[in-house]
């Protein structure tokens, strides 16, 4: 019977010392900017691969000091969309502090409106600035008719639910009670 109490009461440390160690999602958005991006109807090439965060108003939340206007970084050239392969189309974005935020594409599709091309992509955003973690975000960038064509892209972070403190401790608490109450009917 002790075995089971001290098992919970362990448990329920567990369950509370999470809540005080976890980091901090990413949040806002950002804009790129890039020469040119060939659309050949199952892939995208970015010649040059090179490309731009966009003007200082469109950075917002944790992008405001992770990312600088206009700091440059490159893109993985030839996303393939048809099929899109996970993970093969990488962001990187890099700031003369040497803070680096990377996105690296999950999905990757495609929708043809007109003459317009619109992708939308979910992936991961990662940076080596301490204190955050990686979170999800999505990416979205038209082309304009087949060929090469000049694109700009909006880039946003949707942090994942993360637990709250007080929602630990409570179900902590529950189980030190539930523990308290199976000792008291196995005695």
């Amino acid at each position: 019977m002790r075995k089971i109490f001290a098992s919970l009461a362990v448990m329920a440390a567990l369950v509370a010392v999470p809540s005080v160690l976890h980091a901090t999602p990413i949040t806002g958005q950002f804009s790129i900017t890039g020469a040119s991006v060939t659309d050949d109807g199952s892939s995208l090439t970015f010649v040059p691969d090179t490309i731009a965060v966009g003007a200082a108003n469109t950075l917002t939340g944790d992008f405001t000091t992770l990312l600088s206007a206009y700091e440059p970084g490159t893109i993985t050239s030839n996303f393939s969309y048809d099929p899109y392969v996970a993970g093969s189309g990488v962001i990187t974005l890099t700031n003369t502090d040497g803070t680096i935020v990377t996105y690296t594409l999950n999905t990757l599709s495609e929708q043809s409106i007109g003459s317009y091309t619109l992708f939308t992509g979910t992936g991961v955003l990662s940076t080596n600035a301490a204190g955050f973690d990686n979170t999800d975000g999505t990416l979205l960038f038209s082309t304009q008719g087949n060929g090469t064509v000049t694109f700009s892209a909006t880039t946003s972070a949707s942090p994942s639910a993360v637990p709250e403190p007080s929602t630990l401790a409570m179900l902590g608490t529950g189980l030190v009670g539930l523990a308290g109450v199976i000792k008291r009917r196995l005695a």
